[in-house]
C-alpha cells in the first residue's frame, strides 16, 4: 500500500490526520550540490495548493503535513491564532467558544456582578441578619437595633408626635402610652420612647437626620449629668463597633450630616462607607445568623430569649411594634428584690461609690458629647421641631451625697442649648417628690417611678403643645 509521507519524511498521511513517522519510513530527496532538498513537484516531489494549505496525494487533497516544529494535529480542532485555555477553564463546557469582549460589555459585565452581590447581601442583611438582631439571637438586647425602623414608623403617623432619645435613664422614665392619656383624650397624638441602653450623644447623634426627616412635633432629648462625660477617657471601642454595625446596617442612604465631622476617625471607620468597607457590618454578624439560622432548621432550636423577655424586641413587621415604641419593656426593680443587708450595702457604700464615677462630675464643655448635643439643638431649631432639654431625675440618697457645684457643668450646658429657638428645659433632678420607691436602682426608674414621671411631665408637655 502506497504511504503518503511528507516532503521532509517526518510525518505519514494515515488517511485521516498526519501522524509522527516510524523509524525505517522511506523518502526521497534531490542533491543539488551542496545539499539534500525535497524533491520539487516537476521531478515527482508532491504538489501543493497555491495557499499551500492543501496537498494533491496522486487521489485527492488532503491537509499539508505540519512544519518541521510544529506536532501533527490531534483530532481536537486548536485555533493556533487565539491563546491556548487550559482544560479547567472550559470544565463542564468544553463546546464553550471564547470571545474578546468590548469595554462597555466588560464595564456592564462588572455592574451586573456587583449588583447581584449588593442584592444577595441586602436580603441577607433584611431577612436574616435584621430579625435576628430584633429577637436578641445576635445581641444581648434588641433594642440597640430599634432606632431607625422607628423613625420611619414615627415618619407615617398622621397625628401629633412626642419622641424621647437618650440612655436607658430615658428608657426607664418614658411610658408613652400613659403619658398620651395623660395629655389628651385624642387617639391621634402618639408618644414615642426610643431611649436606648448605654447610649449617649455622640452616638445618638446618628440619628438626627431621620429625626428631622420624620418631623415629629416635639423631642424629649436626655441632657442630664451622665450625658456630659468626656469620651476620650475611656476604651469603648467593643461598645462603639457594636452600635455603629447595627447603625450601618439599619440606616438608610441620605442620613449623613454634620455628625459624620465630629465622629472620630476610629468610629468613622466602623461605618460601612466606601467601597472598602462595604457590607463589613453584614459580614461582623453573617456567622453567628448563619449558625442561627441552621440551628432553627435542623434542631428546631434557637438562641434567641422569649419574645416576652426584656432582651427581645417586636418585629417592625409586627403588630405589637408600634405599642412597643410607645410603652416597652423593663425589668422588675433592683432595690425591692434586695434584703435588708443588701439593701444597706447599697445605701452606705454602692451610692457613695458612683457619686465617684466621670457620669456624675459633667464637663461644663470640649467635650464630643457636648458636640454632639449642640449639633443635634442646632438642627432640631432650624428645621422647626420643638424640643425639650430633659434631665431624668435621679435617687435621693445620690443627690445628698453631691459636693457644692458637682453638677456645676450640667447647669450651664442647659443654659448654653435652651438659647436656640423653640428649646425647653425640664430638670427633674432637683425635684422633691421623688422617693425611693420610685427608683430601679440609684439613676433609673422603676414601674412607681415611671407614674410619678408620666404625673408630673404630661401636663408640662401639654403646656408647650399648646403654646
Amino acid at each position: 500500500m502506497d504511504q503518503t509521507v511528507s516532503p521532509d519524511g517526518l510525518f505519514l498521511w494515515d488517511g485521516k490526520r498526519w501522524v509522527k513517522s516510524p523509524k525505517g519510513t522511506i523518502q526521497k530527496f534531490v542533491w543539488d550540490g551542496e545539499k539534500w532538498e525535497k524533491i520539487p513537484p516537476e521531478k515527482g516531489g508532491p504538489i501543493f495548493s497555491p495557499d499551500g494549505n492543501e496537498m494533491w496525494t496522486g487521489k485527492e487533497w488532503i491537509p499539508a503535513p505540519p512544519d518541521q516544529n510544529q506536532e501533527p494535529e490531534s483530532g481536537i480542532s486548536k485555533n493556533h491564532d487565539k491563546s491556548i485555555h487550559s482544560s479547567i477553564s472550559n470544565f463542564g463546557n468544553h463546546n464553550k467558544e471564547y470571545i474578546e469582549l468590548s469595554r462597555n460589555e466588560s464595564s456592564a459585565s462588572l455592574v451586573a456582578i456587583i449588583f447581584t452581590f449588593v442584592l444577595t447581601a441586602s436580603l441577607f442583611n433584611s431577612q436574616i441578619v435584621q430579625p435576628m438582631l430584633f429577637d436578641a439571637s445576635l445581641i444581648s438586647q434588641g433594642r440597640h437595633s430599634i432606632t431607625f425602623d422607628a423613625w420611619n414608623t414615627i415618619s407615617e403617623d398622621d397625628g401629633v408626635s412626642i419622641v424621647a432619645i437618650g440612655s436607658s435613664m430615658m428608657h426607664y422614665s418614658v411610658d408613652g402610652i400613659c403619658i398620651e392619656e395623660q395629655i389628651s383624650s385624642d387617639e391621634n397624638l402618639f408618644v414615642y420612647n426610643l431611649g436606648a441602653p448605654g447610649s449617649m450623644p455622640y452616638m445618638e447623634m446618628i440619628q438626627t437626620e431621620a429625626a428631622i426627616n420624620a418631623n415629629p412635633e416635639l423631642i424629649l432629648l436626655e441632657v442630664g449629668p451622665n450625658s456630659l462625660w468626656d469620651v476620650e477617657q475611656y476604651d469603648l471601642s467593643e461598645f462603639y463597633e457594636l452600635k455603629l454595625a447595627i447603625y450601618s446596617l439599619t440606616m438608610e442612604l441620605g442620613y449623613g450630616g454634620e455628625w459624620e465631622e465630629i465622629l472620630r476617625k476610629s468610629e468613622k471607620d466602623m461605618l460601612d462607607r466606601g467601597i472598602e468597607n462595604l457590607f463589613s457590618s453584614e459580614s461582623k454578624f453573617a456567622n453567628d445568623a448563619i449558625e442561627e439560622l441552621l440551628t432553627r432548621i435542623l434542631v428546631n432550636q434557637t438562641s434567641a430569649p422569649s419574645p416576652t423577655s426584656y432582651a427581645s424586641v417586636p418585629n417592625p413587621n409586627s403588630d405589637g411594634w408600634k405599642e412597643y415604641l410607645r410603652t416597652p419593656k423593663w425589668l422588675f426593680s433592683k432595690l425591692e428584690l434586695m434584703d435588708r443587708e443588701e439593701k444597706s450595702e447599697w445605701e452606705n457604700v454602692t451610692v457613695v461609690d458612683k457619686i465617684r464615677y466621670g457620669v456624675n462630675n459633667p464637663l461644663h464643655n470640649g467635650t464630643l458629647n457636648h458636640a454632639a448635643l449642640e449639633y443635634m439643638v442646632s438642627r432640631f431649631s432650624e428645621s422647626g421641631i420643638e424640643v425639650v432639654l430633659l434631665s431624668p431625675p435621679l435617687h435621693p440618697l445620690l443627690i445628698q451625697e453631691l459636693e457644692q457645684g458637682q453638677y456645676d457643668g450640667h447647669n450651664t450646658t442647659l443654659s448654653r442649648l435652651s438659647e436656640y429657638d423653640g428649646v425647653h428645659t425640664m430638670n427633674l433632678i432637683w425635684e422633691d417628690f421623688w422617693s425611693d420607691e420610685d427608683f430601679y436602682d440609684h439613676n433609673h426608674l422603676d414601674r412607681d417611678g415611671r407614674e410619678t414621671f408620666c404625673q408630673e411631665v404630661g401636663p408640662r408637655i401639654s403646656e408647650i403643645l399648646e403654646a
